[in-house]
């Protein structure tokens, strides 16, 4: 990928985060709250949007630049999770990993020079072939 790869290790916990995010930040907190996991979707979906308006205060730029990434991610899965359906966020979430696997794969090739690293246009290229890959 154009960063600089995924490990086992990134992966794994990536996919611990988005299934932390249905499981702690909806289900446990919609018992919590009383609310059923759409309301405190929407909740959650609203206050991180309402946040996004407020980064620009974060002075430190990497902390707000990670901050702001941060939440539009767990905004991103959270929608994408909802789309497949909630109770099929691990499957979600592994489907996602397996993008990023991807990614990698046809950014950096399985061997050394068989990837789109280096050529004329690869990032165009890389996010041609992601718009074909269905998550």
């Amino acid at each position: 990928m154009a960063l600089c790869g995924f490990n086992q290790k990134m992966l794994e916990g990536l996919a611990s985060f988005q299934e932390g995010l249905v499981e702690h930040g909806l289900f446990e907190r919609s018992r919590e709250t009383g609310q059923t996991v759409e309301e405190r979707l929407q909740e959650e979906l609203s206050d991180m949007g309402r946040f996004s308006v407020e980064t620009h205060r974060i002075e430190d730029p990497e902390l707000r630049a990670i901050t702001e990434s941060l939440s539009k991610y767990a905004q991103a899965f959270y929608r994408l999770a909802r789309r497949k359906g909630l109770d099929n966020y691990k499957e979600t979430a592994r489907a996602v990993t397996d993008f990023f696997v991807e990614m990698d794969r046809i950014y950096y090739g399985e061997r050394q020079g068989e990837g789109l690293q280096g050529q004329p246009n690869d990032m165009r290229q890389l996010t041609e072939y992601l718009n074909e890959v269905k998550v």
